[in-house]
């Protein structure tokens, strides 16, 4: 009987010998791998990696290995760098990420579910996966989009005060942003009547996940995916992102190298698709930081612990690198703390800025800071209509000190 490894390792040497045949961009410039046989899982980090330049140079179908004839829908995204990064997907690929999504969503969504889908929609495939897999379980969908002209935020709220919906696809940050404003509309935001909440993009820390949930009585669930990479984390029972091991292989690498990072440390997360017609993906380095473990639920996939980007990460003066979600942990985790966290540096001296203004409070986020870091911090406070403003004008972008400074 084959093992769970033993069908991971032939599909990854399916895909390879698929994208090196049919890929444009992988023809060319991985020609040299051509006939490669992946002997064990081992091999596959003798493989270079796909980066998010050489997409972006690609063009928008320049991975595409299939004929435009079966290209179903195609959808691109840009990072915070401003690359462009597109996908193709064909009918069956479609598929399979949608099955997957309403498996996952299943425990989370009843069929007399109203959904507000609060993500972009322009050039998304995200938007319109999830939209399929709640209607698939029977829910009604608004898809109120991502703060665009067509629904400015105010519209927004005034139809999640008409319609009452009980289940909101959101951000974290786009989550509080909407209790604030219901509020400051004179509704009471808990009698809207949102009973779940699902978090697809936006990594925060687990405390901040928590209190969130707690602001609006809800449950939550992650999901984790990208343009180039639908439907690659999604939630259990409990609400926790897993691997979706029947499409993706996943990897975690020091983000300035190429080697595995010791278990249980985060890392970046390289992906290869393992079922991808229109766009195969070899060892894409996503840019993402993610931690993998297990999971109460008992699902043997790992579980996917989001970090945030790459280029979020703290350095101390040690050279000790940590996450933003690590450092929004541990100040977050000092009862007394609000919403938010947002550390960096000012004058060369370490700084976090939280949104209470209790003087023993932030003395206790300090030490728990200088406790983690090993060097010592300066804490001080922000109103919290500050941070939602900046989040607001922040987009996709993780906030920073100067961002604060700006409000």
């Amino acid at each position: 009987m084959r093992t769970a490894p033993d069908r991971t390792l032939e599909r990854l040497g399916a895909q390879l010998e698929y994208a090196l045949s049919r890929s444009p961009h992988y023809r060319q410039a991985w020609g040299a791998h051509r006939g490669r046989v992946l002997d064990d899982l081992a091999d596959l980090r003798t493989l270079p990696f796909t980066t998010a330049d050489a997409v972006d140079a690609a063009g928008p179908l320049g991975l595409t290995a299939v004929g435009h004839g079966r290209i179903a829908r195609y959808a691109e995204s840009r990072d915070t760098r401003g690359r462009v990064l597109g996908a193709a997907a064909t009918a069956a690929d479609l598929g399979r990420a949608s099955a997957a999504m309403e498996e996952a969503l299943r425990p989370h969504v009843r069929p007399d579910d109203l959904a507000f889908v609060a993500v972009p929609y322009e050039l998304s495939g995200g938007a319109h996966d999830t939209d399929r897999a709640l209607g698939a379980l029977g829910a009604g969908v608004v898809g109120v989009g991502a703060l665009s002209a067509v629904c400015p935020p105010e519209r927004a709220i005034a139809l999640m005060a008409l319609l009452h919906p009980s289940v909101l696809v959101a951000t974290p940050d786009r989550a509080v942003g909407t209790h604030h404003r219901l509020g400051a509309a004179g509704h009471d935001p808990r009698s809207v009547g949102l009973r779940a909440q699902l978090y697809v993009g936006g990594a925060c820390a687990p405390a901040k996940t928590a209190r969130v949930g707690a602001l609006w009585g809800t449950s939550t669930a992650w999901a984790y995916g990208s343009t180039l990479t639908p439907a690659a984390g999604l939630p259990c029972a409990l609400g926790t992102a897993h691997l979706t091991d029947t499409l993706y292989h996943a990897e975690v690498v020091d983000p300035d190298g190429q080697d595995p990072v010791p278990d249980g440390r985060p890392g970046e997360l390289v992906l290869t698709t393992l079922a991808a017609e229109a766009t195969p993906l070899l060892r894409f380095r996503t840019g993402d930081l993610v931690r993998l473990g297990g999971c109460g639920c008992g699902d043997p996939r790992p579980a996917l612990e989001q970090h945030g980007r790459v280029e979020d990460r703290w350095s101390s003066p040690t050279g000790r690198a940590l996450t933003a979600v690590e450092l929004e942990q541990a100040a977050l985790s000092v009862p007394g703390t609000g919403l938010y966290c947002v550390t960096g540096a000012v004058g060369g001296r370490p700084t976090a800025r939280i949104d209470t203004a209790a003087p023993d409070v932030r003395q206790e986020v300090a030490e728990a800071l200088r406790r983690l870091t090993g060097v010592v911090w300066q804490v001080d406070t922000a109103d919290r209509r500050a941070f939602l403003d900046a989040t607001e004008r922040a987009g996709r972008r993780r906030i920073g000190l100067r961002d604060l400074e700006a409000v």
